[in-house]
C-alpha cells in the first residue's frame, strides 16, 4: 500500500517529504472532520479520528504515488506534453485558415 523504496535515494527527504505533506493536510483534515460534526453525519470521537488521519495519509500516499510515477515515467510526460502542444497548434493553425 505505501512506497517502500526510496523516493528521492536520500534517507533525509524519503522520511521529511512524507511528514511534509501529512504536515500540511492537518488543515484540510481538520476542516473536513468539523464540518461533518458540525452537520451531524458523525458523532463521536474515535470515528473523527479515523477519517481525520484517513485523510491525511491517503492524500499523502495519492501524493508519494503520483511523485514516483513522474520519477519514472517523465520523459514520456514531456513527449505527450509537447506532442499535445504540437496538436494542438496545428489544429488552431486549420481552423484560422478556414
Amino acid at each position: 500500500m505505501f512506497q517502500t523504496e526510496p523516493l528521492f535515494n536520500n534517507a533525509l527527504l524519503d522520511w521529511l517529504f512524507p511528514a511534509f505533506i501529512v504536515f500540511l493536510l492537518y488543515d484540510f483534515a481538520f476542516g473536513i472532520v468539523g464540518g461533518l460534526y458540525q452537520s451531524g453525519v458523525i458523532k463521536g470521537r474515535d470515528l473523527g479520528s479515523i477519517i481525520h488521519w484517513g485523510i491525511r495519509y491517503g492524500i499523502m500516499w495519492l501524493t508519494v504515488q503520483t511523485l514516483v510515477f513522474v520519477r519514472d515515467n517523465w520523459l514520456l510526460i514531456i513527449l505527450v506534453s509537447v506532442g499535445a502542444v504540437i496538436i494542438a497548434i496545428l489544429i488552431a493553425s486549420l481552423i484560422r485558415e478556414e
